[in-house]
């Protein structure tokens, strides 16, 4: 996702630094003039720069010499410009970093609100992140919202996410995330009571929209359900039977990891539509020799009415609207989609 306005400033910045070191160096400079002309001590010399930069005066009739009264007029007019020059960049950088937040929040807003088909990410926390970056890997666009205003200016500043900073609970922020044009909600917030009413909003804004909600305790999975959830996720029962699984199966859940790791192996698990335009349409798993031809195996098949057929038979029948769910590389993968006309489900559309 693109980062909005993170190096507008970093000119203006260089050259409020250039500013200050010539200040510093004019400084030193003329200090050190002023007291080897007249002797007077360093005291004196930094007393005579300041009331000369900040036009003060003296108070008296001067009685310095020619040579001093040219380093008076060169300290005034260098003095008061590099000091007026510093401090107008100073508060330009202070005007512009304003402008810049205030345009890179409105242009964020607008790209929202042309989104669709997106997912929205509830809560940032270390699962939200594992999911953003998931997705952003799969080519998936989201939204993320947080309540936390730090959270959110780090996801926006330094990971370049889109953010929607608020009460992911309350309708209006779901409504700035685009929740009435989205297709997928992870709800992922750290109280089961507020993942329930957030489901139960969601649902209630977007009646087809795919809800995927967190659960910490076991028992709240039937409450998830029940207030419009289409899958809930346990972490915890989940990793207590990974667990068990590496004890009592090592070998196949080292393997099951693997698959579900596309950093340990270049194997993914995909779901691929097909549509009636497709030549997969009417045939049969045999025909399309997904394993000589494509280096793919046909894990299952979701029929277009919601059942799902495992490890199909190769008589089997494919139907306009199956969805297949393939494992293989992800370049033979693209290969078999290209050439049977296939959509990716496993992949959004903006």
């Amino acid at each position: 996702m693109p980062a909005y306005d993170q190096n507008l400033s970093v000119p203006l910045l260089l050259r409020i630094r250039r500013s200050l070191t010539f200040l510093g160096v004019f400084f030193a400079i003329a200090v050190a003039a002023h007291k080897t002309l007249t002797g007077c001590t360093w005291l004196d010399a930094v007393y005579f720069f300041v009331i000369t930069v900040t036009t003060v005066g003296y108070g008296e009739v001067s009685t310095i010499s020619a040579e001093q009264k040219l380093l008076t007029i060169a300290i005034i007019l260098i003095g008061v410009f590099g000091v007026g020059y510093t401090v107008a960049l100073i508060v330009q950088s202070m005007v512009e970093g304003q402008i810049n937040q205030a345009l890179g929040a409105r242009r964020m807003e607008q790209e929202i609100d042309q989104m669709k088909g997106h997912a929205i990410i509830c809560g940032f926390g270390r699962i939200g992140r594992t999911i953003a970056a998931e997705l952003a890997r799969r080519k998936k666009r989201y939204v993320v919202i947080d309540s936390n205003q730090e959270v959110a200016d780090l996801a926006r500043t330094e990971l370049g996410e889109l953010v929607v900073v608020g009460d992911a609970t309350d309708e209006e922020t779901l409504l700035h995330a685009g929740i009435e044009r989205a297709t997928t909600i992870v709800i992922g917030l750290r109280s089961d009571s507020d993942n329930v009413f957030l489901t139960l909003t969601a649902r209630n804004l977007n009646p087809t929209l795919r809800i995927i909600a967190r659960g910490e305790q076991a028992a709240t999975e039937k409450k998830l359900r029940q207030a419009g959830a289409d899958q809930v996720v346990l972490p915890a029962v989940i990793g207590g039977r990974r667990m068990a699984a590496l004890v009592t199966r090592p070998n196949a859940a080292e393997m099951l990891e693997n698959f579900t790791n596309h950093e340990k192996i270049d194997v993914e698990l995909e779901e691929l539509l097909i549509p009636p335009s497709s030549p997969l349409v009417g045939a049969t798993v045999r025909d399309t020799a997904a394993r000589q031809r494509h280096n793919l195996m046909i894990v299952g098949i979701r029929r277009a009415g919601g059942s799902m057929v495992f490890n199909p038979d190769p008589d089997d029948r494919f139907e306009a609207d199956d969805t297949l769910v393939v494992m293989g590389r992800s370049g033979d993968v693209e290969s078999f989609q290209l050439a049977q006309r296939l959509a990716c489900e496993g992949r959004g559309q903006s």
